[in-house]
């Protein structure tokens, strides 16, 4: 997956799904740009691309809110002068299981603005770029609770809905200007310790945020360049139906 000459954004960059991303892309040659609110993690993170050889350009963002997306990605093209690859990796709110009927206006509403508004915002603050080069990669991190929901996540479950059926309007939106938008959907990754005790998968284990990267770098690199508008589920088989029926 050679990336060498691209430039990437990974926003949720600090840890996770998106830190293993950010590390991964930058290892296949890419200049990778850090978004995340927690602005010493992504700095750790940058230290270990540069002291691998690679890129890194860290900033700390809230990507609820529009102005500090457009400002961290104007930095962005003043340092790499252009964003070939945008990873949307920044969510919230599978922490909290809580029956909707007790969830509390404001965590439901803020777990909408991350993992809607958040992507929402990145993506549009992108476009231009993308648009006038006539050439881009967006990948969007989704959920399995997309496909079955989760019981107790159920605003954590419409917002990734959400970001499905955004995917695939946007994808049909941008294929004309050869821009490739697809989402993916993991089940219980490691990093997600709440979820340890119940696996619930084929595969009797939780997933790695390195396979998930893994997954990213393919559908960001030429390899996947006539994938559009899809959603890949990275589950162990989970929505494949109870174990033993």
């Amino acid at each position: 997956m050679n990336l060498t000459g691209k430039c990437v954004v990974v926003s949720g960059a600090a840890s996770g799904i998106g830190r293993a991303t950010a590390l991964l892309l930058a290892a296949e040659g890419a200049k990778v740009a850090l978004l995340d609110i927690k602005s010493d993690d992504i700095e750790t993170v940058a230290k270990t691309i540069w002291d691998g050889g690679g890129t890194a350009l860290s900033l700390a963002v809230d990507v609820t809110h529009a102005a500090e997306v457009k400002g961290a990605v104007a930095k962005v093209l003043a340092a790499f002068g252009q964003i070939d690859i945008l990873v949307n990796s920044a969510g919230a709110g599978w922490r909290q299981s809580t029956p909707f009927k007790d969830l509390p206006e404001g965590t439901w509403e803020w777990i909408l603005d991350v993992n809607v508004k958040g992507t929402l915002n990145l993506v549009q603050a992108v476009l231009g770029n993308m648009v006038e080069r006539r050439t881009g990669k967006i990948v969007n991190l989704a959920s399995i609770a997309a496909s079955v929901g989760i019981p107790g996540l159920a605003v954590y479950s419409a917002s990734k809905g959400a970001i499905v059926s955004f995917t695939k309007a946007l994808a049909m939106e941008l294929g004309p200007s050869n821009i490739n938008v697809n989402c993916i959907s993991p089940g219980l990754i490691e990093s997600q310790e709440r979820l340890a005790k119940t696996a619930g998968n084929f595969l009797e284990r939780k997933g790695k945020p390195s396979e998930v990267a893994e997954l990213i770098a393919f559908l960001v690199s030429d390899h996947a360049s006539y994938i559009t508008g899809a959603e890949f589920l990275i589950d162990g088989g989970r929505v494949l139906g109870p174990r033993g029926a």
